[in-house]
């Protein structure tokens, strides 16, 4: 459950600079880019009806505008652009990547496998293809198929400490809980302290029925990050452990409404609903809060798409949990 999104930033052709609409488009175009919610989907259909956008790039169109949909829990029209971009590239690796997560969210892990391993076929060396894949075979107990995932992932990027966080955590399922706390604390130990990792020791913690360490560690994730979901639910369940049927409601609502932001989010939002209905008996169980970027967000990503060079044709892996960005051609 550690968090992890993935963004194709396009590059788009120039676009003539007397136009009236030109600074909308500006904006459009770093809304679109960043793909955080329906506010950067919005800028990608604008985008895509503008006219200015290159028929051979309307993939990239599409991948953006799925993106944003799956980070606002819209899930169906997430999966239909991906569907979208598969038919329009269909050798682009990132695509299949992407289709199968928004299968994943749809609890369809077999379909997301066999998306993840077609993206594998067309690019063996990206390594957070197996990554995912890793994480949707922990999620369907397929440990030791996991583990070699991970194994790989970690030959082809070493440098990647949630690799070795969810190493742990599968570990920890297999019931290799102090190995897989060793493991933890030392990455931790080698400047490995973020959110992922305090969250991954927490889970450790929770599994061991360790509930002061466990809450310790997910007090700390809340402090470096308040909205990662996953930590909610945790919370919830230590609260709820410890008998706080409020604390663990409060714990709850916080991870339904949580962003998308993590590959087994859908997971998350689920069975923090099931965990809050369970607590408020004829409780009519909602659905996931939607997200809306922020104006300050629209504004950092404005600036940072203002520095890129328009029309290099070049695509990026945006790895927030890590903060890896690699640069890659939009054809793989």
């Amino acid at each position: 459950m550690l968090r992890q999104a993935f963004i194709v930033t396009a590059l788009l052709v120039p676009m003539c600079h007397a136009a009236p609409s030109f600074a909308g488009m500006q904006q459009d175009l770093a809304n679109c880019t960043a793909a955080k919610g329906l506010n950067s989907a919005a800028a990608c259909t604008r985008v895509m009806n503008s006219g200015r956008l290159p028929r051979a790039q309307f993939y990239i169109g599409h991948f953006n505008r799925g993106s944003g949909y799956r980070r606002a829990g819209e899930f169906a029209k997430a999966l239909a652009d991906f569907q979208k971009v598969v038919k329009l590239k269909p050798r682009f690796a990132r695509g299949y990547h992407a289709r199968g997560l928004a299968y994943a969210d749809q609890g369809k892990i077999d379909k997301a496998i066999a998306d993840l391993d077609q993206a594998i076929k067309l690019n063996a060396k990206d390594w957070s293809t197996y990554y995912s894949r890793a994480t949707l075979r922990r999620t369907d107990g397929d440990y030791e198929a996991a583990l070699q995932d991970l194994k790989t992932a970690s030959e082809l990027n070493p440098s990647t400490k949630e690799i070795g966080l969810l190493r742990a955590l599968v570990l920890a399922d297999k019931g290799a809980v102090t190995v897989a706390r060793a493991e933890i604390n030392k990455i931790i130990s080698d400047g490995g302290s973020n959110a992922s990792s305090y969250y991954a020791r927490a889970e450790v913690a929770f599994a061991e029925k360790r509930l002061d360490a466990a809450e310790e560690d997910v007090e700390r994730v809340l402090k470096l990050t308040s909205d990662f979901g996953a930590a909610h639910l945790l919370m919830g369940r230590i609260q709820a452990s410890r008998g706080d049927t409020n604390g663990a409601k409060s714990h709850y609502r916080k991870a339904v409404a949580a962003p998308v932001a993590f590959l087994e989010s859908r997971s998350v939002t689920r069975e923090a609903q099931e965990r809050l209905d369970a607590l408020e008996p004829g409780h009519n169980g909602g659905s996931k809060t939607t997200p809306v970027a922020s104006a300050s967000d629209d504004e950092t990503s404005a600036t940072v798409a203002s520095k890129k060079q328009m029309g290099s044709g070049e695509c990026r892996l945006y790895l927030p949990s890590t903060g890896l960005t690699v640069s890659t051609p939009c054809d793989q």
